[in-house]
């Protein structure tokens, strides 16, 4: 197996590589969530050891999610410092790690934890199948198969109708054959609602950028200064933080406040849209949205220059 390393202490990334290769496995290195990202995109990895602390504005846990929006069945470890709590090993569960180890730890527990990961991740991945909604003629992805027939609801729209198999064409998925330089742009997606937050999550990833999401306006924040993203995309109703607080949140922030927030709402109220730009929201886009206008006007944010 290929296993790809991701942590910035040289020393400890050097003792695992040993380790792997006394049991016949090859290792490439990485020292921040970014570079990992670039080998993920040119090798063939098998299995990633990702260290919680890294450097470079992105933490193990947000590139573990990213890593797996990229490849969703490759098995990732988490591995934390000493003085870490329970609590760090329910978020790595939360953000799809396939085990938690705690430094130091002896190497008969990491290739245990390896070998439980490697027998999960033999469930066949799901198929993927492509639903093109009547209503605003938005695609997304269907993960399973349905059966005779299956009542799907649109992620843009909302509009529900029956679906018979024979009527979805298999997906090719494009993220796994882009090169890295098609990663043009960092994204942060914020929406409490799944299926409108993974519906962004592939149209932008599909379009070549590097995407993470949030649920909420205070794990974007946070997010946001960790990662420092290119571009903000946020609904407005958000639990906690709104989206218009998000946004005035990310606009007094020294390090963020030159970063681009598009608001998408199904709230078409005018009044949103002149609160929306008290807040310093640079685009307020209505749900449902065209993809391809979408997709335009993100491009014109990031390509803008710095005010």
């Amino acid at each position: 197996m290929l296993f790809l390393i991701v942590d910035d202490d040289r020393a400890v990334a050097d003792v695992l590589c040993q380790a792997l290769a006394k049991h016949e496995h090859e290792s490439l290195i990485a020292s921040t969530a970014l570079a990992g990202l670039d080998l993920l995109r040119t090798h063939p990895i098998d299995f990633i050891l990702l260290d919680i602390n890294l450097p470079g504005g992105l933490s193990g846990y947000a590139a573990c999610e990213a890593y797996r929006s990229l490849r969703p069945q490759l098995p990732v470890i988490l591995i934390s410092g000493a003085f870490t709590s329970d609590a760090d090993a329910r978020l790595a569960d939360q953000v799809g790690a396939s085990g938690f180890l705690r430094k130091p730890f002896a190497f008969e527990e990491l290739f245990a934890v390896i070998q439980h990961a490697r027998m999960a991740a033999k469930v066949e991945p799901p198929d993927l199948f492509a639903f093109r909604c009547q209503e605003c003629g938005a695609e997304s992805r269907v993960h399973q198969k349905i059966g005779d027939a299956r009542r799907l609801r649109c992620p843009n729209c909302g509009a529900v109708r029956v679906v018979k198999m024979e009527k979805l064409r298999p997906l090719f998925d494009s993220r796994l054959h882009q090169p890295p330089s098609a990663f043009q742009r960092r994204i942060l997606v914020v929406d409490s609602t799944e299926h409108f937050r993974l519906y962004l999550l592939d149209l932008l990833t599909d379009a070549g950028h590097y995407v993470v999401t949030a649920r909420d306006g205070q794990e974007a924040f946070r997010l946001a200064q960790e990662w420092v993203p290119d571009l903000v995309i946020a609904d407005i109703l958000l639990p906690g933080m709104d989206g218009l607080a998000l946004c005035q949140k990310i606009k007094a922030h020294p390090r963020l406040s030159r970063i681009p927030v598009v608001t998408i709402t199904g709230l078409g109220s005018e009044e949103y849209r002149t609160l929306g730009q008290q807040a310093g929201v640079d685009l307020f886009m209505a749900k449902p949205i065209q993809a391809e206008d979408l997709l335009q006007k993100v491009r014109a944010l990031i390509s803008r220059p710095s005010r």
